[in-house]
């Protein structure tokens, strides 16, 4: 196991193209980003020194910048170079495992106003967190969970950090006992709080299409197209809530959550309230595309 060092007490960070300690990058109070919302994210995995899916992730990153309308070249080109700034940053941090925040807000603007400035500059940061290794030949992590009204906007497929409905209703299934939100929307099943949310049924998965409802997952894509390869048959539709007492088999996708199987929601166990071959196999084929990618040795093995 690599052994993760202490996190710094002032641990450095890329903040509008410079390394700087934490405590110097200093946020303006008219910053566009924390009064209206106006910024988007991603988070990636880095893996034995090695990212995970980074340029998925930055792909995605540039289309949610394009989506909230910071699409001039000067932006992109300023979020193309959080690729290397990543590499940079886990280098100085001496980090083999870490989860890497990108954030691109719109920046400060003076006077406070819904018009937007002229010749404003984003404000760009990423940030390395260090993180324990995963055992890519154990077991994957289960959850339980409840199911919360889908509160959010309607332009899911950004990623934006406006995530207040999704924090509330994270934080409303923890404090009732439940390991994550299932969100419905009209009596179907988008996705959960903060993964994406996928069934089984008759051998065949279940999960929300990508129309903008939801966010389309990098590991999401990963995962089912490694399910059409296995010939694991994909339906891209989503679970009514009436037929939730159908599903053979639950579970979640997502960058930190990799797959997860869901064994009750709502305190109802999910068939037999154990993870089921489906979300198994997914599981151990994420985990060897994981392996092979970021040149782990241990490789897991198909159940």
């Amino acid at each position: 196991m690599v052994q993760q060092p202490t996190p710094a007490a002032d641990p450095v960070v890329y903040y509008n193209g410079e390394f700087i300690p934490s405590s110097h990058a200093n946020v303006s109070v008219e910053e566009r980003g924390t009064l209206f919302g106006e910024g988007v994210y991603e988070v990636t995995r880095v893996y034995n020194a090695h990212p995970f899916a980074l340029d998925e992730h930055l792909e995605r990153l540039l289309n949610s910048l394009r989506g909230i309308g910071l699409k001039d070249p000067q932006t992109l080109a300023a979020a193309r170079e959080l690729k290397p700034a990543s590499a940079q940053l886990l280098e100085i941090h001496n980090l083999a495992e870490a989860l890497v925040y990108w954030q691109i807000t719109r920046g400060p603007a003076q006077p406070r106003s819904f018009l937007y400035q002229p010749n404003t500059r984003p404000s760009v940061l990423a940030i390395a967190y260090p993180t324990q290794p995963i055992n890519t030949a154990g077991p994957p992590p289960t959850t339980t969970a409840t199911l919360l009204p889908d509160d959010r906007w309607a332009n899911c497929w950004i990623k934006s950090t406006m995530l207040l409905p999704n924090n509330l209703a994270y934080n409303q299934a923890r404090e009732a006992g439940f390991g994550a939100a299932l969100l419905q929307r009209h009596g179907l099943i988008t996705e959960a709080s903060n993964a994406n949310a996928m069934f089984v049924r008759d051998g065949k998965i279940l999960t929300h299409p990508d129309d903008g409802k939801i966010l389309n997952g990098i590991t999401r894509q990963i995962v089912l197209n490694h399910a059409r390869n296995l010939n694991i048959p994909v339906a891209e539709q989503p679970l009514p809530i009436a037929e939730l007492n159908t599903v053979d088999e639950a579970f979640l996708t997502g960058t930190t959550t990799h797959v997860t199987p869901v064994l009750a929601i709502d305190d109802q166990p999910v068939a037999d309230a154990k993870p089921g071959p489906v979300a198994l196999q997914l599981h151990h084929t994420l985990m060897n595309d994981i392996n092979t990618r970021c040149r782990i040795t241990t490789h897991a093995t198909t159940p």
